[in-house]
Order: C-alpha cells, then structure tokens, then sequence
C-alpha cells in the first residue's frame, strides 16, 4: 500500500551559523511533531558531507519507548539541488518506506525532511562477518519491486545521471554557472584542462554500451539501487541480533546490481584522504566470491532467472564497472565544491575528484572492451 506524503512546513532552516540552525531545527521538531520533549538532545553527525544531519532525540526520562529514538533532521546543502533531485530522493524514500528499508519521513520543509532515527553504528570496514551481512541486506534490499509510476523500466539511469552531471560542468546546462559566485567560478577555472567534451564523448559510449541487447550488460537486472554504497551508509544495531540497515538515499536510482555491489567493493578505500589506495583495499577475487555468493542466496528478484554467468564472469563485469563507478563520483565531487565553496574547509573535493577521474582514465579502455566481449 503506498506510504501518504509527509507534511510540509513552509520555512528554511539554512544558516551559515550552525548555532542558528540547530535553534531552528529544534525548534520545528518540537511545534510540527508535538513531541513534548522537555530536554532533548541535538548533535551534529559529521557523516554527512554534503547535508548538514542533526539527530535531536528525548532524555531518558521523556521516553520509556525504545521505539521513540529521536528524529534526523536533514538540512540540504547549499545549491545541492543541483546534484540531488530531491523530489526523487523523497519518492524513492516513501517506496522504501513501504518495505522496511527506509525511515519513515515526518515532515518535510523547504531545504529539508525529517525522518525516524535509525538505530545502530556505522560497520567496521575490516569486520568480515558484518560485511556478510551487509551482503543480505543488500539483496534484500534490491528485491523491492521498481515503482509501478516509473517509465522504461528497464533502463539504468546512471547514463542519465552522468549525463546530467557533465552538462553542468561544461555550461550545457547553464543553471550551475549562473549560481556561481567568485570563489565558485575561481574552482571552475582550475579544472579547465579537464576536457568536458571529451567525457560527453565517453558518456555516449558508455550509454551506448549498457543499451546494447546483444551485450553482457543486458544480462544484469536493472532494479531499485541506492548507488552510495559506502562502508558508512550501513548502520549495524548490535542490540537487535546486528540488524543492517540502510541509509542516505539521495542517490537513489534505477540501475544494474552490479553498480551497488561493486561500488561497495571500491568503497573499501574510503575517503579519509584525496588520493584513496583504491588498488590496495580492493577485495580479492575470492573475498568477492564469497561475498556474492550470500548475496545471491539472498536476491530474490534473481531467483526466477536463471544467471547466466559464473562466479568469475560477474566478478571480470563487476571489475570492469569500476571505470563509470569512478566517473559518476569523480563529476559528484566537482559539482559538489563548485555548488558550495565553503565544503571545501571539510573536505578537498577537487583533488578527490581528481583522482577519481584518473581512476576512471585508467580503467576506462577496460570497460569499452565490454561492448565487443559479447
């Protein structure tokens, strides 16, 4: 049964002040919830690069409840609409939702939403017995039905999120150049000797290449994926048997398993530098036979079909799906520090960008091999 849209207040919550933010966001929780809360608490999660996250939840003595955790209030970034299509992320949000694979959104206001705590602790990335968890959670979670609403059902929409990424950074689409402001249009100049046309080039093969029927590609279901799979978006509640759940859905979209799956490989190298040992934290062939092999015990949406690859042939696709993998988050982090210049004191998004792209440089021939390895 479809979830109801949440209510909406007509306010902003952004502030360059996070005291002030913090005011407002209590504020709003306490008179559209009606939560009685007498002194809860608020903290600000530093996991959320680009939104501003604060978790406000009751004092002991206002909630006997364990289902009354608290609430996550989520401030967008500044210009992120650029990025994110927010109406999206709430849409897949309520689908979710139906499914107990998302948060229940409490209210939603003009530069943000508000939703049910997630209970647990980001996962560990070198504990392998949790990282098999997160392997049936995952299935778990790509065997939610796609929307019945969507068109085209069967197509990805990552050449369409790239698509739209590079039209942004070239002016195609002039939205992202008329909001820039001094320090914005400086961080543009330093990237011109990245050739934009050349990556729209790229992109026309990549699309072409996953839109071929006669390819592998056409062989790997195009479902419900979060495509942000990142040690730090599985959330482990050890008081509840290490349930796993999911979180962060702004990156939402239809799109082949693979993507997540191997998205979650490269992701092992973190982002606790610019320059990721993306080679060195890579898991093994079999550490990722291992890990698919959960995985598909627990993907029910492929239970139907018969797979018509081995172990090794998903894991030489998945290897070479690196090289858009690394594209998609290479023009993510560009955009990124030209939509809000002042990230760039959290985080280097240039040179991480950079070195994201030369990833993709790298392993790019590898992957337009794909289209003729049929």
């Amino acid at each position: 049964m479809p979830v109801s849209p949440p209510p909406h207040e007509n306010i902003e919550l952004s502030s360059d002040k996070n005291d002030e933010v913090e005011s407002a966001a209590l504020q709003l929780v306490s008179n559209s919830l009606k939560t009685n809360w007498t002194n809860p608490s608020i903290k600000k999660l530093t996991d959320g690069l680009s939104n501003n996250l604060f978790a406000i939840r009751p004092s002991s003595k206002d909630s006997d409840d364990k289902k009354d955790q608290g609430v996550i209030v989520k401030v967008y970034g500044k210009n992120s609409d650029l990025i994110v299509d927010r109406k999206e992320e709430i849409r897949f949000m309520l689908h979710l939702t139906q499914f107990q694979m998302a948060s229940q959104i409490l209210l939603t206001f003009n530069d943000g939403f508000i939703y049910e705590y997630v209970s647990g602790t980001p996962v560990d990335i070198n504990d392998e017995q949790k990282s098999l968890l997160i392997a049936r959670r995952m299935a778990e979670f790509h065997s939610i039905p796609l929307m019945k609403s969507d068109d085209n059902q069967t197509k990805a929409q990552l050449s369409e999120k790239l698509r739209h990424f590079i039209n942004l950074l070239s002016g195609k689409n002039d939205e992202l150049h008329k909001r820039l402001d001094k320090k914005g249009s400086s961080i543009l100049s330093n990237l011109e000797n990245i050739s934009w046309s050349d990556i729209s080039n790229d992109i026309d093969k990549i699309e072409h290449i996953f839109e071929n029927k006669q390819s592998k590609w056409s062989h790997i279901p195009v479902i419900v994926c979060h495509n942000d799979t990142l040690i730090g978006n599985f959330l482990c509640d050890e008081e509840n048997n290490n349930a796993i759940s999911l979180i962060d859905f702004e990156h939402c979209a239809r799109n082949m398993w693979l993507f997540d799956v191997f998205n979650y490989f490269i992701e092992f190298a973190g982002m606790d530098s610019v320059e990721p040992d993306f080679d060195g934290t890579y898991p093994s062939r079999s550490k990722q036979q291992e890990w698919l092999q959960i995985y598909l015990s627990h993907a029910t949406f492929l239970h139907n079909e018969k797979i018509k690859m081995s172990l090794d042939e998903l894991c030489d696709l998945g290897d070479c799906l690196r090289a858009p993998i690394h594209l998609y988050w290479a023009l993510w982090a560009f955009l990124e520090a030209l939509c809000n210049p002042a990230s760039l004191k959290e985080f280097d998004y240039i040179n991480y960008g950079k070195s994201r792209l030369e990833e993709y440089k790298n392993r790019k021939d590898e992957f337009f091999s794909t289209e003729v390895n049929q």
